[in-house]
C-alpha cells in the first residue's frame, strides 16, 4: 500500500495562486508599494502551497491584502480594490482548502469535482458580495473618499477571516473527539 503525499491539491492551489495573481496585479495599477507587497505575500503564499504550511498562506494572504489596501488608500479606483480583495479571500480560502484536502485525502485522491463545486461556490459568493458591494457605494457614496471603501472592505475582510478560523477550529475539534 502506497503512502498517501499529504501535500495541498493542485486545482484548488493552482486557482489560489491565480486569485493572487489577479489580486496582486489589480493592486499594482493603482500603487507601486502595493504592487511590491503585494508579490511578497504572493511568494509567500506560493511557498506555504507548495510545502503545506497554513501559516504561510495566513501570512502571504495577508500581506496581499495589505498591499491591497496600501493601494486602496493610494489609487482612485474603488473597482481596482474591490477586484483584489475578492482575488485575496479566493486565495486564502482555496489555499486553505487545497491544504485540507491534502492533509485529510492525500494530493493523489481524485478531488476535482469537489475542488470545482468548492472553486464556482467561492467565486460565485466573492461576485454577489462584490456586486452589492458596489452598488452600495455607487448608491450610497455620494462623493465619499476611496479610503472609506477601503476601510469598509476591510472590515469585512476580517469577518471573513473570523468566520473562517473558527469554522476550521470548530470543525477540527469534532475530529478530534
Amino acid at each position: 500500500m502506497n503512502e498517501l503525499t499529504r501535500q495541498p491539491t493542485t486545482l484548488s492551489g493552482s486557482v489560489a495562486v491565480a486569485g493572487a495573481v489577479v489580486a496582486v496585479l489589480a493592486a499594482g495599477i493603482g500603487s507601486g508599494y502595493g504592487l511590491g507587497i503585494g508579490f511578497l505575500g504572493l511568494a509567500t503564499l506560493a511557498f506555504g502551497l507548495i510545502r503545506g504550511h497554513r501559516g504561510a498562506i495566513d501570512i502571504g494572504s495577508l500581506t496581499i491584502f495589505v498591499g491591497v489596501v496600501v493601494s486602496g488608500l493610494q489609487g482612485e479606483s474603488v473597482e481596482l480594490t474591490v477586484l483584489a480583495t475578492i482575488g485575496v479571500v479566493l486565495a486564502w480560502d482555496l489555499g486553505q482548502d487545497a491544504t485540507d484536502l491534502g492533509e485529510q485525502l492525500g494530493r493523489e485522491a481524485e478531488t476535482r469535482r469537489l475542488e470545482a463545486v468548492h472553486i464556482i461556490s467561492s467565486i460565485l459568493i466573492g461576485l454577489v458580495a462584490a456586486t452589492v458591494g458596489y452598488g452600495v457605494y455607487i448608491f450610497a457614496s455620494d462623493g465619499q473618499p476611496v479610503a472609506g471603501v477601503v476601510l469598509l472592505v476591510l472590515a469585512a475582510a476580517f469577518l471573513v477571516v473570523a468566520l473562517g478560523s473558527s469554522h476550521r477550529r470548530n470543525n477540527w475539534k469534532g475530529r478530534n473527539r
